[in-house]
Parts: structure tokens; C-alpha cells; sequence
């Protein structure tokens, strides 16, 4: 049986049209998630043998490169699998995975690997032998700890940790020198550390729903930070020279303690959304009119003697967005 007599007879036991692409004979990327399923994983609700089945034909495509199991809950994949060596892109996400498929490490050309929302509590330290890998999603899951090794993976460009069950970060974080994207919270970290202005290819940074109540001097060391989320932290003031991250354009402070900004925040010219909401303004900053690229600004929940007026051409939110009275 050939791949496409293989992925034909998977369209008949799944049941719906998937995506599926071919090189020739060879089927090189198949995904059953589906955004516009109403349950996204297409076999989600099948039986457990019926699943079985379903893996048992993919695991015979041996020249997949990209493979797509997100939200099927699958519990367990068949040891057949083993044979899955080519994988370039792999998304295991929702899969109600408690470990760390023994094949994944069979494919060192790994680049993507996608684990989040899976109830694992201990990470396989062969995970840092995939050292091509460039993005690595980790978000929800119920970790205890971090493996050694991070560091290894020097082409890491993407790491997701929020809701990992980790309480600070791996240790190793900061020596991954390529990495642009990281998203960690919803933690008691209390101490964002200074190491984080190492990260000169860092373009986006989230930090949510934790217990740090000030940002170190480092973070002015981000050069390249284009948006930042730090919504739902303690943080009562700003570093000095946030004013040069002169290529952000987006930074989100919702619900922290904030009452002043420093005065280089002026000089932020790239600034093009502004979340303030929720904090503990009593006046409008000053240094907000001098943004030139500001196009968007929330400041309702602050506790103002009168609610400051709208800027022209400039979408200001100073009401709560989902109804209520002005501030005042």
C-alpha cells in the first residue's frame, strides 16, 4: 500500500477531509486538527480502538515531515510510531499525553515541537538533545522541574511556558542567545532576572499574572523588543530608560501598580498601542501626548479625579469595554 492509497483510506476512517500533502508519492505533511471543526481534533470522539487504528495507517507515511495531532485527545500512540523518523514540524497539543513520546526523540531534524496542554509532570532530558530544534511549546502542562540541557538548543527562536507549573524560569533560559519570543506566568515568581537583557534577538515578551513588582534595568537592554504583554503582575514602576526600546510598538500594563512613567517613555516614537488600564493613575501621564505613532490607548479602572479626554485621532479607551460608567 503506497501513501496515497494509505492517506485514501484514512479520509474513510476519519470520516471528514484532512489536510494532506504530498512530494511526489510521498505524503510529507498530514494534519487531523481543523479549526473549523467544532471539536478541532477530527478524531477527538472517536473510540479509543478506533484511534488506534487511525495512528497505526499514519505511522506508515515514513517520509512525513510535518504532522498535526492537536486536541485528539489520544491518550497513548501505538509503538509503531517508532518508525516516524523524518519529522521537521510536530504538534502533540491536547493530546492527554502523561510523557514524552518515545519517537519524538528518533528525530533529530526536529525544528517544531509543540507539547502544550498535555498533563505531564516530568520532561525527558533527551528533549535537549534535539538541538536543531527552533520552537518549543510548553504551556500548560504540570511540570515539577526542568531538565538540564536548555542551553544546548542555540537555535531556539520560541519558548511558551505560561502555565507550565514551573515557578521560575529554567535556569538556562537566558544563554539561549537566539531566542525572540518567550511567554512565562500565572506563577508566584516574584523576580524577573537581570539575565533576561541578554536576549538581544528578543522581539516579543509576555509576563503574566505574577508577583514581580519591578522590571530590571536589563530590560532596557532589548533593543530589538517589538511587543511586550505584562498584564496582571504587582509592578510599581518602570525602568528609567524603558525610552530605549525605541522598536516597540505595543506594551500591555494592565493591572499592575503603576503611577507615574518614567520621562524617556516620550521617547518611545514607535509606541502604536498603549494598555494602562487598572492601575493606580491618578492624573493622566504627561509623557503620553508625545507619542507621534500612538494609535491605540486604554486607561479606564485608574483612579482619576476626572476622566482625561479622548486625543485626536487617536482610539482612546477610558470606559470600561464591557460597559459601566465613566471614571470619575
Amino acid at each position: 500500500m503506497n501513501d496515497r492509497d494509505v492517506v485514501r483510506l484514512l479520509r474513510k476512517k476519519v470520516g471528514a477531509d484532512f489536510e494532506a500533502v504530498f512530494r511526489g508519492d510521498d505524503c510529507v505533511a498530514l494534519s487531523l486538527h481543523d479549526e473549523e471543526s467544532i471539536f478541532r481534533g477530527l478524531i477527538r470522539h472517536h473510540s479509543d480502538a478506533e484511534k488506534q487504528d487511525i495512528l497505526k495507517l499514519i505511522s506508515r507515511l515514513r517520509r512525513l515531515e510535518h504532522l498535526n495531532l492537536r486536541k485528539n485527545s489520544l491518550g497513548e500512540l501505538p509503538e509503531e510510531f517508532q518508525g516516524l523518523d523524518s519529522l521537521r514540524v510536530l504538534n502533540l497539543g491536547s493530546c492527554q499525553l502523561r510523557a514524552i513520546p518515545e519517537f519524538v526523540f528518533r528525530n533529530a531534524a526536529l525544528e517544531s515541537l509543540f507539547l502544550g496542554s498535555n498533563p505531564i509532570e516530568v520532561l525527558d532530558p533527551r528533549l535537549m538533545s534535539l538541538d536543531k530544534l527552533k520552537s518549543l511549546h510548553l504551556h500548560k502542562l504540570l511540570l515539577k522541574g526542568f531538565p538540564d540541557g536548555l542551553s544546548r538548543l542555540q537555535r531556539l527562536e520560541t519558548l511558551h511556558l505560561y502555565l507550565s507549573g514551573l515557578k521560575e524560569f529554567p535556569r538556562e533560559t537566558f544563554e539561549c542567545g537566539e531566542l525572540s519570543s518567550i511567554s512565562f506566568g500565572f506563577c508566584p515568581l516574584r523576580v524577573l532576572p537581570d539575565e533576561i537583557g541578554r536576549l538581544r534577538q528578543l522581539r516579543y515578551f509576555t509576563l503574566v499574572v505574577t508577583k514581580v513588582k519591578t522590571l530590571p534595568d536589563s530590560f532596557c537592554d532589548l533593543r530589538s523588543l517589538v511587543a511586550t504583554r505584562l498584564y496582571k503582575n504587582r509592578i510599581e514602576r518602570l525602568p528609567d530608560a524603558i525610552g530605549s526600546l525605541l522598536n516597540l510598538e505595543q506594551i500591555a500594563l494592565y493591572q499592575n501598580h503603576l503611577d507615574t512613567l518614567p520621562d524617556s517613555f516620550r521617547d518611545l516614537s514607535r509606541l502604536r498601542k498603549l494598555n494602562l488600564a487598572k492601575n493606580r493613575f491618578t492624573e493622566l501621564p504627561s509623557v503620553i501626548r508625545n507619542l507621534p505613532a500612538l494609535e491605540w490607548f486604554a486607561f479606564f479602572d485608574n483612579p482619576v479625579e476626572c476622566a482625561p479626554q479622548a486625543f485626536p485621532g487617536l482610539e482612546t479607551v477610558i470606559e470600561r469595554p464591557y460597559g459601566g460608567s465613566r471614571m470619575g
